[in-house]
This record gives structure tokens, sequence and C-alpha cells, in this order.
């Protein structure tokens, strides 16, 4: 009996949210969606529901430096994607295992608040990593945040000085009219994408984005082609979107 063709491996390395909308599980069910195999690091356990966050734990970074030892040395990792950090201390495991696995591609996920407002995470966590990372996916709020800039184009302009190869900046988080724009400022390009704004608000939408671009890149497709697919298929699983609790929606990322 012959064996399957292994998926490609995308080591994920995000908090735990235990109502299942971000984080993680997010991860998981979009790499898994994209056609990929999710290795997970949990930086920190979260206390949380659809609506808001209350207490954030770090895990300890002897631990994850543990797991992604053992990982790096089982699995052939092809993608990283980095989401809530929760200390300084995991900035500096993730870029311990940045240098253990210098050469594939890296997603962060510049998570600084939650999608009710609660702060997560610093600036200053997020910075040195910016210059690991082959693209990052702030919306625009955090991309002001992180460079001090107030345009996108602005922003973008600093980030990338600061290191990182690519940016994709969102505009879910502040748009007013009947469309989203999306931003990709790479080598010199800029690139636009519009998409018909949904109704209601979402938990895990920034998450979903990117382990999808993650899975893609893990699957040798462009910076380009990576950024385009995994928005189409956010976008469809936010249209799918279903409410549990009395908070958010959360994105149906198993969409038929």
């Amino acid at each position: 009996m012959s064996r399957p063709t292994a998926k490609p491996v995308v080591l994920c390395i995000s908090g735990h949210d235990p109502g299942g909308g971000a984080g993680v599980q997010a991860d998981i069910e979009a790499v898994a969606a994209r056609g990929c195999h999710a290795a997970t690091l949990i930086t920190c356990l979260t206390v949380q529901d659809s609506s808001k966050v209350t207490e954030l734990h770090p895990v300890q970074p002897q631990i994850l430096l543990a797991q992604a030892r053992l990982l790096i040395q089982d699995y052939a990792i092809a993608a990283i994607k980095v989401g809530l950090l929760g200390s300084r201390e995991t900035a500096e495991c993730i870029r311990q295992i940045r240098q253990q696995l210098p050469h594939i591609p890296m997603v962060l996920d510049t998570v600084l608040a939650s999608g009710g407002g609660q702060a997560l995470g610093a600036v200053e966590f997020l910075k040195p990593l910016l210059p690991l990372s082959t693209i990052i996916t702030p919306n625009r709020r955090e991309a002001r945040e992180l460079s001090g800039e107030t345009s996108p184009d602005a922003c973008a302009d600093k980030l990338l000085q600061l290191g990182c190869k690519a940016v994709l900046i969102t505009g879910a988080d502040e748009s007013t009219g009947e469309q989203v724009t999306n931003t990709l400022y790479s080598n010199g390009h800029i690139r636009h994408w519009q998409w018909p704004k949904l109704p209601g608000s979402y938990h895990g939408s920034g998450c979903t984005l990117a382990a999808s671009i993650a899975a893609h890149l893990a699957k040798g497709q462009s910076l380009a082609d990576a950024v385009s697919l995994a928005q189409e298929y956010t976008w469809k699983a936010l249209q799918h979107g279903y409410r549990p609790g009395s908070g958010q929606f959360l994105p149906e990322r198993l969409f038929p």
C-alpha cells in the first residue's frame, strides 16, 4: 500500500482562544483548509469569549523552545505563521526559532488588540521580528502604531525600512463604505484588492488571513498569489460566518 504524499507543514505559533474563534484553532483550520498540516506552538493561554479578553497567561519560554527543537528535527517545516506573542520573552523565543529556519517564509500577524478592543501586545515586542518576516499583515490601526506614521503608504514605507520584506495593510477595521481595500507593498510595487464589505464584526479574521497566506507560501506559491488566494478564502470564510455566542461572528474556515 503506497503512502499518501506528505502535506506541507506550517509551524503555527499563536495563542489559545478557548472559544475557538481566533489563535491556534483558527490557524489549524485555515491551514488544513488550504491543504497543509499545522504543527503548533501555543504562546499563551487566554481567558476570553466571543466578546472580550479578560486574562492572558504566557507559556514558559523554555517549553516553547523545547517543543520547537523537536518539531524542527522531525518535520520539514515549509512556512511559519506567528500570531499573538504575549510577552517579550516569547518574541525572543521566536527569534531563536527563526534562526533555526532562516530560509523559509514567515508570516507575522501583528496582533496588538483583540477584536473587542482589549490590548494584547506591545509594539516593542513585535518590532524585533519585523526584519525576520517575509510579510506582515497589520490592519490600518496596527500599521500606524507600529510605524508612527499616518497614511497607509507612509506606514508601509516605514515598516519596510524597519526590515520586513512585504506589508499587507488590511482595511476592514476602518472601512466606512461598501468596499474594503487591502494593499500589498512589496519590492517597490503596490497592489490593491477590493472586497465587498460584509455586515457584522468577526473574531479571528486576521488569524485566518495570515495562516492561509502561510499555507499558500508553504505550497511554493509566489507571495502575490499567496496573498490573493488567501484573501479570497478569508472573504468566503467570513461570508459563511456564524455566531455561536453573544459577541462577534466567527469565520467558517471549513466551508464546503
